[in-house]
């Protein structure tokens, strides 16, 4: 068994075959995407390659989480010769049927930007897909409710019926009652609006999801003292959200470059106020 709190500079599947058997109360982790970009020694895969690539990883994060644990997945498609090329949805298929994941949601992270194009729709989303292992996974949805928007405020002030089951005695009866905000916030949506990282973290790595995102997800899907997982930990996102919240992180990266810099920014981001 490794040690905890550590980032491993290690090739993921080697480093996964060293954890223990549902050792793990959460994955989060962002794979490199299809051909998007070389990542400092990872080349990149094509479409047609990268489920046969990935599904081994996949296959290492079930046998490490626990039993009531989830491993989210935020990936995103490729357009090719004008097509959105499938293999991410046959991806969530041959998860669901090769392992022992069970698709809970698909959520759509709405980063708040996009680059335009002159012949498609702007792109402003990234897939999250939540696998658990089974019905009695840990979820904390009430550390993740939302803002109220502006319309939901106003509908609020309207007083609402409240209809009861109608019996032989009671055939009308109807009350009405005033809907109040919950103070946490609304419940939330399958729509996550979070703004992407406006610059760079690091000048080694260019693709970093934001830390509110990741805080987001280990709040509601583990405990303090869990143990949260990222086989590709790139620039320390997971890992610095994880320590924040008082759980407990691991990961790996076949970057030296990126282990160093992750290093860095855990040191440096001792605590931060989430």
């Amino acid at each position: 068994m490794l040690e905890l709190n550590q980032i491993y500079n290690l090739d993921c599947l080697e480093g996964l075959s060293k954890l223990d058997n549902e050792s793990v109360q959460l994955t989060f982790t962002s794979p490199p995407f299809s051909n998007m970009r070389e990542y400092d020694v990872f080349q990149g895969i094509s479409p047609d390659k990268y489920n046969d690539w990935i599904i081994p990883i996949i296959k290492q994060i079930d046998r490490v989480t626990r039993a009531d644990g989830s491993f989210i997945l935020n990936i995103n498609d490729k357009v090719e010769n004008r097509f959105r090329n499938t293999f991410v949805f046959e991806l969530v298929v041959r998860i669901c049927k090769e392992t022992g994941f069970k698709l809970f949601e698909r959520l759509f992270w709405n980063k708040g930007k996009y680059l335009p194009h002159p012949k498609r729709f702007g792109d402003k989303i990234e897939y999250l897909f939540w696998f658990v292992k089974s019905d009695q996974f840990y979820f904390d949805i009430e550390s993740m409710r939302v803002p109220y928007d502006e319309k939901s405020k106003k509908r609020m002030l309207k007083p609402i019926k409240k209809r009861f089951n109608r019996d032989e005695q009671n055939q009308n009866t109807v009350e009405y009652k005033q809907w109040k905000e919950n103070p946490n916030g609304a419940l939330p949506s399958t729509l996550i609006t979070i703004g992407s990282e406006s610059q760079r973290l690091s000048d080694k790595h260019f693709s970093v999801f934001p830390l509110k995102l990741a805080t987001y997800f280990i709040k509601g899907a583990s405990k303090e003292n869990d143990t949260i997982l990222d086989p590709f930990m790139g620039s320390g996102t997971v890992a610095v959200a994880a320590k924040s919240l008082n759980r407990n992180y691991i990961g790996f990266d076949i970057s030296n470059a990126y282990c160093e810099e992750a290093n860095k920014r855990i040191n440096k981001e001792k605590q931060l106020v989430i």
